[in-house]
């Protein structure tokens, strides 16, 4: 190939064959800019906005405008956007026939595209033939986005208010029955409050061995006391482990009502920084880097054939 682009060589090819050069350059240019005209290639029009992640609960290791790119790139976002714009009529395939959406998916793809920026933004664009439907188009994007990530919270909300409601029974349970058998131990053995109660026990005991009175004394103290050696412990116990289980319980009620609060709650998971509008020039096709491209190939393809040739002249 070295001897084909020697700079010598090719400078006397352009200076021998420059009218042909020249002739092909404005054909090629002539030809791609008639092929490139809107007779052959439909103009495409593009709407943009820019969003930011908002009020999205982490569910792995992927930041929020990551997993914002995952459910605006899930097949449930193109589905409704197929459904609701009729897009294989729009994009003209034929629902009838076999693979008919993998072409869907490939078109779609190629008309709607979704990029993270380096601020952590994510900007959403559309490519359409009628510019009023692209901007519809990134506006029911945002709005399907946030109808998914409302329903993906929603679902991890109702499975934690289940766990939730589960706990808090059980708990509440629990309570019922220590709360019960304190009511036995104050109803039928007379403990009312275990500390008071021994403090009043143990100077009425004092009264009683030192006392004048220690008969009248007797008779009073010796129930409460054996209440409380018989059942003293068990009420300490029982009163220290409700109030253990009364601070469980309640935590445990505040946590259900802001999951019950999750489920209920009404956001929007974007923050929309730009919003799309109707454009008013097309984006697609550029025909000025068309006709470039264009004439580009076709002199360097022309050069390429009269290098061989004049190599091949040489030989002989």
């Amino acid at each position: 190939m070295s001897e084909f682009f020697n700079s010598n060589q090719l400078l006397s090819l352009v200076f021998r064959w420059w009218k042909l050069l020249a002739i092909v350059a404005i054909a090629a240019a002539v030809l791609a800019a008639v092929f490139s005209s809107p007779t052959f290639i439909e103009p495409k029009f593009k709407s943009t906005s820019v969003l930011y992640p908002a009020n999205i609960i982490p569910m792995g290791t992927e930041t929020p405008t990551e997993q914002m790119l995952q459910v605006l790139e899930s097949h449930m976002i193109m589905e409704a956007i197929s459904l609701e714009f009729g897009l294989y009529g729009h994009y003209g395939i034929d629902s009838s026939k076999v693979g008919c959406r993998a072409k869907l998916i490939k078109e779609f793809e190629g008309n709607v595209s979704f990029e993270k920026t380096k601020f952590e933004s994510v900007v959403v664009e559309v490519l359409d033939t009628d510019p009023r439907l692209a901007k519809t188009m990134v506006e029911r994007i945002i709005h399907h986005f946030n109808v998914k990530e409302k329903s993906m919270q929603k679902e991890k909300s109702i499975e934690l208010v289940k766990i939730l409601e589960v706990q808090v029974r059980k708990k509440k349970s629990e309570m019922d029955s220590l709360e019960n058998r304190l009511k036995v131990l104050r109803v039928t053995h007379g403990i009312l409050d275990f500390a008071l109660q021994t403090e009043y026990a143990t100077e009425r005991y004092l009264q009683v061995v030192t006392g004048p009175e220690s008969e009248k004394y007797r008779k009073e103290v010796e129930p409460i006391l054996e209440s409380l050696k018989e059942h003293g412990g068990e009420y300490v116990s029982l009163t220290e482990h409700l109030w253990r289980v009364r601070g469980t319980y309640n935590n445990l009620k505040e946590s259900l009502e802001a999951a019950i609060k999750d489920v209920e709650k009404h956001l929007t998971y974007c923050n929309v920084v730009t919003a799309p509008i109707v454009a008013d020039k097309k984006s697609y096709p550029i025909r000025w880097l068309l006709m470039v491209v264009s004439v580009a190939s076709c002199l360097l393809f022309l050069l390429l054939a009269l290098s061989f040739l004049n190599n091949t002249e040489s030989s002989k």
